[in-house]
């Protein structure tokens, strides 16, 4: 699927499975940035912005990491955009991961 905006610079949306949750967050940073510069002002604000919030970043990899979806949306109307990194648990792995601690995905207060 392609984007065109208004000024016809063409994108083409980008997808990757990755067992990693650390590259699903830099794909969502990096696709987030490419994106950006085809935005109008505010919507542009919105997405430097969230680009800058590296403390929700870091939320965002916890999540993935306690098997959350987390998804980002900006624009509106027919440029709208959501940018979605999920959780797939039938991966088959190349290595045998060591499960998670109990308290790996608590809350913090």
């Amino acid at each position: 699927m392609d984007y065109t905006n208004p000024e016809g610079v063409r994108l083409k949306p980008r997808s990757e499975t990755t067992p990693d949750p650390g590259r699903a967050v830099t794909w969502l940073r990096e696709t987030a940035r490419d994106i950006a510069f085809t935005l109008d002002h505010e919507t542009f604000g919105t997405v430097w912005a969230w680009l800058g919030d590296h403390r929700g970043a870091g939320d965002v990899l916890t999540a993935l990491r306690c098997g959350q979806p987390y998804s980002f949306r900006f624009g509106r109307g027919e440029r709208e955009w959501t940018l979605l990194a999920r959780p797939v648990s039938v991966l088959p792995l190349a290595e045998e991961e060591k499960p998670a601690s109990a308290g790996a995905c608590r809350a913090s207060p």
